[in-house]
């Protein structure tokens, strides 16, 4: 009985290690450059490319890809019509892959350091890159947004495995 015990014990501790997944070293530095690009357009005021490459789990929690292209435009002409001045931003190595159905999805985390009425802001988040499974096509998720909403991750993705830990995501004025 106690073998049978240790026996399933191993069995699924290998089973949760074989779902995980590790990028290789082009897959990482394509999400680093993905990631460092969207951010990029962003920060010069062009919504596009995150329209684009956002992940159509999104796209119905707005009402449908013409909203939610609508809501981002609007989103980022505000932050320009702010004055947010982004003066730096860093984007770090992305996670391991989980599972999520047919897709995987990791986590890509990034620095912003910006400057708004005269106060400096910090904010550590991460990207959610998801794919479909043997694909090269990443589409993503701003994991700023789960701040307030955590619980948001499983609704955008259900099948995702629970109790990954994710990336700081936080903000603090400097």
């Amino acid at each position: 009985m106690k073998n049978a015990a240790v026996a399933v014990a191993l069995l699924c501790l290998l089973a949760n290690a074989a779902f995980a997944g590790t990028l290789n070293a082009a897959d990482a530095e394509k999400l680093r450059a993905d990631v460092a690009a969207l951010t990029v357009a962003v920060e010069r005021g062009d919504a596009e490319p995150l329209i684009a490459r956002t992940h159509p789990s999104l796209h119905s929690l707005a009402g449908g890809p013409d909203e939610f292209a609508k809501f981002t435009r609007e989103a980022v002409e505000q932050v320009r019509q702010i004055g947010v001045k982004f003066l730096s931003s860093e984007v770090g190595a992305p996670t391991q892959t989980y599972p999520a159905g047919d897709e995987e999805v990791c986590f890509v985390p990034r620095t912003s350091v910006m400057e708004l009425e005269g106060k400096k802001v910090r904010s550590a988040t991460f990207m959610i890159a998801i794919r479909r499974l043997n694909s090269s096509d990443w589409k993503y998720i701003d994991g700023a947004g789960l701040r307030d909403r955590p619980e948001m991750l499983y609704q955008l993705l259900p099948k995702l495995e629970r109790g990954i830990s994710l990336p700081p995501n936080a903000m603090e004025v400097l």
